[in-house]
């Protein structure tokens, strides 16, 4: 059974003509969808970071007044649910057991996870003295006052989960609103009951409390068939989801049925999100980029200088810089000038005349990956830190790994990397420490090894380094080799982005976008996207596009949406790179006006600037990407 579409049974019906009593026809039927959502990210399942669970109910077969459309509704709502992400368990024709097992066991799954939530209902729905109902197929009711014995509390539902605590609840209401059952006082009432909705929760309705929605000619009720395309809908907030949903209700009943919500949301839910997944790993630069630029050109300037304050003043500023391990060498040389010390950096006993190779050694290595155009300039590297590391120095076997692990200037070898990182890691250098946990996470050159792996991330991260408290950050949010810990993610999160971070500031934005383990905060994320961004994280660079194009947390600026997709093609994102070429329907008309406007300043295209991305357009982003 797949995981996106458990199962599709039918309930129990027994066949009792007593069951409904004559009356009035139903002018309508709909569903009921409850969803317990957080945002999410991505286009397909595997890009939402939460659980995506449903419940999904679907009743027409009652005998004495059987509706036409909540068991193709239930489908449909669940084929879209699947589609984005949801893990889906439709029943259709359910009895009153079938409904309360079901409804009891959703709850538990959705306590027992960092989930989002969807309970759908398609058919009969009651209200008796201001309560609503879900009527089960197999419902032997004489008349209204037995509707609470058997029909379902919407009250009880809505109470369950609450109770599961999920970050982010929905509860549509698209069920049938003339009531089918004679009433014996004045305590029923034409239509459901409003509801209040809980903090963060919404609730829709297909229409407003009350009133009766239409059933519809089509295979789906106009509301639900209207919903399940919408919900398939790329790019679009939660918010923005009903309300086209309503634009299409009004204009196919004539203005006869209008949709309804209640919401009192605290955060973001997008059912196919316009967003990244979370980096899994730390994606390594080769050769120097944009952060270490600025480095580059102050270490230039004190290269030569024996001065403590300024060789200080540079490891402050630049804590996890290239150049950072050597400033405190020399800092180290600038304490013990004449005599053989053990060095905080090596972990070994050197002589100043090995130390000085060392130093001479690892510097030329550094300045040959800087300035590393080819794989020559990547071999000219290795040789330089495999003669420091020879000699001991620590840094420079980390560097030496990292060149091995990505195929720079050597063959690519990961089980090479990974004697490497050892090597360092023994003497505690905590980059190579947090490297070799990388490692073992995913079985790369070592066996894979989630409990060796935290370990090495939580000895790494607790040596201050921020590899490892980003590494520890992914591990917390996913519930991978740990009990998933949304909070515990984002304090790791935090804690390395203050480290300058990249993959920090990314994750944790997306998590602020989402309220995933705290509350959301649009603004937050938005700096922090700058500033990954700024550091030359081309994933950030995409995610800020799309803020600007939305206009979400920023004012929307088609030319800063411009600015930030093009960017991130320039910088190598594959997503970028196919948004652009393959799928610029993704971008807003003014967006992609305001690319070919930009890609005509840089002396790339000479066309109309019409939204339009023709041959000579993708000509013009294809050389953004190769960097021509």
């Amino acid at each position: 059974m797949q995981r996106g579409q458990r199962q599709i049974s039918r309930g129990r019906l027994e066949a009792d003509s007593r069951r409904w009593a004559p009356g009035r026809s139903p002018a309508a039927c709909c569903l009921l969808l409850w969803t317990v959502a957080v945002l999410a990210f991505a286009f397909a399942p595997a890009a939402h970071a939460e659980n995506r669970i449903a419940l999904v109910i679907g009743n027409s077969d009652y005998l004495k007044a059987p509706l036409s459309n909540p068991r193709n509704d239930a489908r449909a709502i669940s084929a879209s649910l699947t589609q984005v992400g949801f893990s889906v368990r439709t029943l259709v024709d359910a009895d009153q057991k079938a409904m309360r097992h079901a409804m009891l066991a959703f709850g538990r799954e959705l306590r027992a996870s960092d989930s989002v939530g969807l309970f759908y209902f398609a058919g009969h729905g009651v209200q008796v003295d201001g309560q609503n109902y879900l009527i089960p197929v197999g419902a032997d009711i004489a008349d209204a006052s037995e509707v609470p014995l058997q029909g379902v509390s919407l009250n009880e539902l809505l109470k369950t989960m609450e109770n599961a605590e999920s970050r982010l609840n929905i509860a549509i209401l698209d069920a049938c609103r003339d009531n089918p059952y004679p009433a014996r006082s004045r305590s029923v009432v034409r239509g459901l009951a409003p509801v209040q909705s809980p903090a963060g929760t919404l609730i829709a309705f297909a229409t407003g409390p009350g009133a009766v929605a239409l059933d519809g000619d089509g295979t789906n009720s106009p509301y639900s068939g209207a919903l399940a395309a919408n919900i398939l809908e790329v790019g679009i907030p939660l918010e923005e989801t009903f309300r086209r949903t309503r634009r299409q209700v009004l204009q196919q009943t004539g203005n006869r049925q209008v949709p309804w919500e209640h919401s009192s949301l605290t955060g973001e839910f997008f059912f196919r999100p316009k967003m990244a997944p979370p980096e899994a790993i730390a994606r390594p630069l080769q050769g120097v980029d944009a952060r270490h630029l600025a480095e580059l050109a102050a270490w230039e300037k004190i290269k030569s200088v024996n001065d403590r304050a300024l060789l200080e003043k540079h490891v402050a500023a630049f804590p996890d810089g290239m150049f950072t391990e050597l400033a405190m060498l020399r800092l180290e040389k600038l304490a013990k000038p004449s005599s053989p010390w053990t060095s905080v950096v090596t972990g070994s006993t050197v002589t100043a005349s090995t130390r000085s190779d060392q130093m001479n050694a690892y510097e030329e290595g550094l300045k040959a990956e800087s300035r590393a155009a080819d794989s020559a300039g990547f071999a000219e590297a290795a040789k330089l830190y495999l003669k420091a590391a020879e000699t001991g120095l620590t840094p420079a076997m980390f560097r030496l790994g990292r060149l091995y692990e990505l195929g720079s200037g050597v063959t690519k070898n990961a089980t090479t990397a990974a004697t490497w990182y050892r090597q360092a890691a023994d003497r505690g250098y905590a980059p190579a420490i947090s490297a070799l946990g990388t490692l073992h996470e995913f079985g790369n050159g070592v066996g894979e090894d989630m409990a060796e792996a935290l370990r090495l991330y939580r000895k790494a991260a607790d040596a201050g380094d921020a590899a490892g408290m980003a590494s520890l950050g992914y591990l917390y949010t996913q519930g991978k080799g740990v009990s998933r810990d949304p909070k515990a993610g984002r304090h790791w999160y935090k804690l390395a982005a203050e480290r300058g971070d990249t993959r920090a500031m990314f994750n944790l934005a997306l998590m602020l976008v989402r309220g995933q383990g705290g509350p959301a905060d649009l603004a937050q994320a938005v700096h922090l996207l700058q500033s990954a961004g700024e550091r030359g994280h081309a994933g950030a660079h995409r995610e800020l596009a799309y803020f600007y194009d939305e206009g979400r947390g920023v004012a929307r600026s088609p030319d800063r949406a411009a600015e930030n997709i093009l960017a991130a093609l320039a910088g190598g994102n594959k997503d970028a790179e196919r948004e652009l070429l393959t799928s610029p329907g993704a971008w807003s008309y003014a967006t992609r006006r305001a690319i070919q406007r930009s890609l005509a300043r840089r002396g790339l295209y000479r066309g109309a600037t019409h939204g339009i991305f023709n041959r000579s357009t993708k000509i013009a982003l294809q050389k953004v990407a190769s960097g021509t």
